[in-house]
């Protein structure tokens, strides 16, 4: 017999085997399911065949990967092995299969679901568990840029008004119009908040918040809207804040050296650098270090506002006393730029050539140096200064800068390259001395 011709003669004595179990099993009483199991699977022996020998070979990997952990132990099994193996099963699912053959299956099932069920449940505590309970590490927000710092200088501002007035200033006055009491002075490029716009008989102005003066300004000398703002990045400089009563200022960068002034409450002073732990400030035309602490000073880019300023109010321009006449002409030039060893009140001057030209055009002459100027003027105590007088600074025992007092605490001083001439509280550094040139 050809080898053809019994693989067909294995398959009917394979069928007739399921038909003769399908008939006892009916005799038997048995459930129909169990009946449809035993010729389904002859069923399945047939349709096995048919599929030629490739075909039974891929169908039984397929099978074999669904429900067995390791399908290659079975794919190289032959086809007739296959038509008998399918007849077994079919045999096997009837009660009257041996106990032995049931009990043979059930371990190595048993078996393959311990070995699979692991593998399905470990494989996501492996990956997902630690990304659940570790707990997100907290990321530091990127520095911002020097754009960005200034950019939010200037977003401060919901509608930023900025004074264009070149070298001088612009006053800001209790009420609307020229005849409005001087309140404050906004030299170039100081900033507000403008409130609302008002119409006068003299023309437009605008009810502004400066720092913490309010009052109205003259339109035609403010800059706003896109322009302002472009404007505002520019004049926007990097300043320290005091928060504390007094502030001591250092020599070096470290708190062993020695303390050679203190600075006052609100007042701000431009940051040359940052050094570790310490901020370098430019105080006037000398430098000094204080300390990074939050609660103390604050530091960050900033637009300048208002200076506080209210001149003496005389009705008639003769009747001033020659004091107030030295300080009105001084407060011409605020604005005005320092220019170390200058002695020009309009092209630049430092602080002993803007008090030595002032009070030049009185007829009182003194030297250009400040230390001479100390000791050119009767000295008197800081409680008896009037307008006009002068007040001295040192650094390490030595007079290092001069500004002349204008009354309500304050004093006009050619400061710094970066500020110019301009008004700060008088106690914005320690004084050391106060000298008067005048006779009352």
């Amino acid at each position: 017999m050809t080898r053809r011709g019994k693989a067909k003669f294995s398959v009917l004595i394979s069928l007739s085997a399921c038909l003769a179990a399908g008939q006892i099993a009916l005799a038997a009483d048995k459930p129909a399911n169990e009946n449809s199991l035993a010729i389904g699977g002859a069923a399945a022996v047939i349709s096995g065949y048919a599929g030629g020998t490739a075909e039974i070979q891929d169908t039984e990997a397929q099978t074999v990967e669904e429900t067995e952990a390791e399908p290659e132990t079975e794919v190289s099994a032959k086809p007739q092995d296959l038509v008998i193996a399918g007849a077994a099963g079919s045999l096997a699912a009837q009660p009257a299969a041996p106990a032995e053959a049931r009990a043979a299956e059930a371990p190595a099932a048993e078996t393959q679901a311990e070995e699979e069920q692991p593998e399905e449940a470990e494989a996501p505590a492996e990956t997902a568990a630690p990304e659940e309970t570790q707990p997100e590490e907290p990321q530091e927000e990127p520095e911002k840029t020097e754009e960005q710092l200034r950019q939010a200088a200037v977003d401060k501002y919901e509608n930023l008004g900025l004074a264009d007035v070149g070298g001088s200033y612009i006053n800001v006055r209790e009420e609307a119009g020229m005849d409005g009491k001087i309140i404050a002075k906004m030299l170039n490029n100081y900033a507000c908040e403008i409130l609302e716009t008002v119409e006068k008989d003299d023309g437009y102005w605008y009810r502004i918040r400066s720092g913490s003066i309010e009052g109205y300004v003259y339109a035609d000398y403010i800059l706003t809207g896109d322009y302002a703002r472009q404007q505002g990045m520019e004049a926007a400089d990097i300043r320290a804040t005091v928060l504390t009563e007094t502030l001591n200022v250092r020599t070096e960068p470290t708190t062993e050296s020695s303390i050679w002034t203190q600075l006052s409450n609100s007042e701000q002073y431009d940051v040359v650098q940052t050094l570790d732990g310490w901020y370098e400030i430019e105080l006037d035309s000398s430098n000094g270090y204080v300390i990074q602490d939050p609660s103390l000073v604050e530091v960050g880019y900033t637009l300048n506002t208002a200076i506080h300023f209210s001149p003496e109010e005389i009705a008639e321009k003769e009747e001033q006393s020659l004091r107030s006449q030295i300080v009105d002409y001084a407060m011409q030039f605020l604005g005005n730029r320092y220019v170390w060893g200058g002695e020009s009140l309009t092209n630049g001057v430092d602080c002993s050539g803007f008090t030595m030209k002032v009070y030049e055009h009185f007829g009182v002459y003194m030297s250009h140096y400040t230390g001479s100027q100390a000791q050119e003027g009767s000295k008197i105590s800081l409680s008896e200064v009037k307008k006009g007088d002068l007040i001295f600074y040192a650094k390490n025992g030595t007079i290092n800068h001069v500004a002349m007092y204008i009354g309500d605490g304050q004093v006009i001083h050619a400061r710094s390259p970066k500020r110019g001439i301009t008004i700060t509280d008088m106690y914005y550094r320690t004084p050391v001395r106060a000298v008067t040139f005048l006779d009352d």
